[in-house]
């Protein structure tokens, strides 16, 4: 029989302050992100641009910290 490809932890830090904080960075990203994109329609017409590209790196960031970034720090 093969080894799986997914291999448990010996540590299981789920209830950890880390995880706690970085779930709430996360949402919050995320929240402003829709935020911005909600303002971005009503600013002026020089700041649209800047405003809409905040918005999609805000959001483009709640979803890179938990799936890239996090896994990647932990594994150095």
């Amino acid at each position: 029989m093969s080894e799986p490809v997914l291999q448990r932890r010996d540590d299981d830090r789920s209830g950890s302050a880390e995880r706690a904080v970085t779930v709430f960075f996360t949402f919050l990203l995320f929240f402003v992100g829709i935020a911005l994109f909600a303002v971005s329609f009503e600013v002026v017409d020089a700041a649209k641009p800047w405003v809409f590209f905040g918005a999609i790196a805000s959001i483009s960031l709640a979803f890179a910290i938990p799936t890239t970034i996090i896994p990647a720090l932990e594994d150095r």
